[in-house]
């Protein structure tokens, strides 16, 4: 068993008492139980299978209960549909749903997984978003690549980066790109009965050699793989944040020192400034000396002055 398969297992055992559990209490359960060994990456993970088969509902923030239809849990596996769709009534739409129709669907049902393509999922979120999220979490992506679709390159590329199964399909006689031409690809005739019968026991035959365990092993260690790369960046982030913090004191330091030097200068020149008095004289007396008679009327008129003060 997995080590995510077990920590689903034991949070089951939790939840089967219908009651709403946080994140908390599982992890204390899980330690009571003796898994002691799971990284946040398998923890998360499990909870996120658990919420996409609907075995468990979130009721708040970090707290889940059993869903009430999952007494009797389904555990068929999830595949998610990556085709070109086109507009209703389409050429293209035509195919995709004689594909879906005619091959995936049977084989699928016969190897035990539940089918779904984008345009058959009711969600509030984004196309992209909901696209995102099913090509992380379903067991199986099966890619129909025919007619070179961007948007299926693009998502039969994000798929191939969680390390989890992917199948191919392209239209019988459809020559693809040189860099995506090494792919192992199964082809299909949909104008040919013959052909579909065997596409559609080769597709039976590589689903059911695929070890879906093996897979989900392959996505914790994607998990414990980034959980790791985010521990060692913790550091250099903190490293970061210490270094900002001390730049902004010395900046500040170098502010308060400037400041102080401002003050100290204004100070000096203060203390250094000269009396409105000796301003005047040194005003007047060039002028005074140059013209006797405005010195006598100004000594007159300072006289007055004085006189009208004393009375």
């Amino acid at each position: 068993m997995t080590t995510s398969a077990k920590l689903q297992e034991i949070i089951l055992n939790l939840l089967a008492d219908m009651k709403p559990h946080s994140v908390r209490e599982m992890k204390t359960y899980l330690e009571q139980s003796g898994a002691t060994e799971y990284s946040e990456g398998q923890f998360a993970g499990s909870i996120n299978t658990l919420l996409r088969k609907k075995t468990i509902i979130k009721i708040d923030r970090a707290i889940y209960r059993l869903a009430k239809e999952s007494r009797g849990v389904n555990n068929m596996k999830y595949c998610f549909v990556v085709s070109p769709i086109g507009e209703e009534g389409s050429e293209i739409r035509l195919n995709a749903d004689k594909l879906l129709k005619h091959i995936i669907n049977p084989v699928c049902q016969n190897c035990g997984l539940n089918v779904e393509r984008v345009d058959q999922i009711n969600d509030s979120d984004s196309i992209t978003q909901t696209i995102i999220d099913k090509l992380l979490s379903a067991d199986l992506v099966i890619a129909d690549i025919s007619g070179h679709n961007p948007n299926v390159f693009y998502e039969m590329g994000y798929r191939k980066c969680t390390g989890k199964p992917i199948i191919h399909l392209k239209c019988k006689g459809e020559i693809l790109p040189f860099d995506v031409n090494t792919i192992r690809t199964l082809e299909y005739d949909l104008t040919d009965l013959d052909s579909v019968e065997a596409i559609k026991e080769r597709l039976q035959q590589t689903i059911s050699a695929i070890s879906f365990e093996t897979a989900d092993e392959s996505q914790e260690n994607i998990n414990d793989k980034n959980d790791n790369t985010f521990s060692g960046l913790l550091p250099i982030l903190y490293q970061i944040q210490d270094s900002i913090a001390d730049l902004k004191t010395e900046i500040s330091k170098k502010d308060n020192e400037t400041l102080q030097t401002i003050m100290q200068t204004s100070l000096n020149n203060a203390a250094k400034a000269e009396s409105a008095d000796t301003i005047m004289m040194k005003v007047l007396l060039p002028e005074l000396l140059q013209n006797p008679e405005s010195f006598s009327n100004l000594m007159r008129i300072a006289e007055m002055a004085n006189n009208n003060k004393n009375k």
